[in-house]
């Protein structure tokens, strides 16, 4: 089970986790060339989230396997992804582009792009299923897309998913820490038992 919602400011180090996390190939893949701890500590430092949107895909344990990113710009606003290693091949990136795509047309941004290097071959099938347009020079990929304006009803339905999606994460955090906590009793309530046993 994937929750897909996006990431409040109280969540910074949540995303600089995740990053950090990155090996330095998953690195130049995310950002187009391997950056340094201090260097992705510092643009985690100056992700705006009341403006921009960070989306976090998350595991049945509440832990974090995927972020996308929607940077707003004047005339067109970039996209970007990852998603964790043993994660990858399970459409999470493909939930994160239209869960990003959706919210755009929702916050009235017209005109989306993403920049890969060439070789990053799932990100380059990711932008063509989702109908943007790819040109490659000199080792690096464009991919954009105009989108439509929302509907009425569609607009509506993304209130309602927003709110659920938030709900539904805290339930499984709270389902998650319920269960760590039961193992760890359950643990703690065995060792006095050991303990009484008679020893040969």
């Amino acid at each position: 089970m994937i929750m897909i919602r996006p990431l409040t400011v109280f969540e910074r180090e949540t995303a600089r986790g995740f990053y950090l996390s990155l090996s330095p190939e998953d690195r130049r893949k995310r950002f187009c060339c391997t950056l340094s701890d201090q260097s992705i500590s510092k643009y985690v430092d100056r992700l705006n989230f009341s403006w921009d949107t960070v989306l976090g895909a998350f595991d049945e344990h509440a832990q974090i396997v995927g972020l996308a990113e929607l940077v707003r710009g004047v005339a067109a606003s970039e996209m970007a992804f990852s998603v964790r290693p043993d994660r990858r091949g399970q459409k999470i990136g493909t939930n994160l582009m239209e869960r990003l795509l959706l919210r755009a047309r929702m916050c009235g941004v017209r005109n989306v792009f993403v920049m890969f290097i060439s070789d990053n071959t799932p990100m380059r099938r990711m932008a063509s299923r989702a109908g943007m347009s790819v040109r490659s020079v000199d080792g690096e990929a464009h991919a954009e897309r105009e989108l439509p304006a929302p509907r009425a009803e569609e607009l509506t339905r993304w209130f309602i998913e927003e709110g659920l999606s938030h709900g539904g994460y805290f339930g499984m955090l709270v389902i998650a820490r319920w269960g760590f906590l039961l193992s760890h009793f359950t643990t703690a309530a065995r060792e006095p038992a050991a303990a009484l046993a008679p020893t040969a």
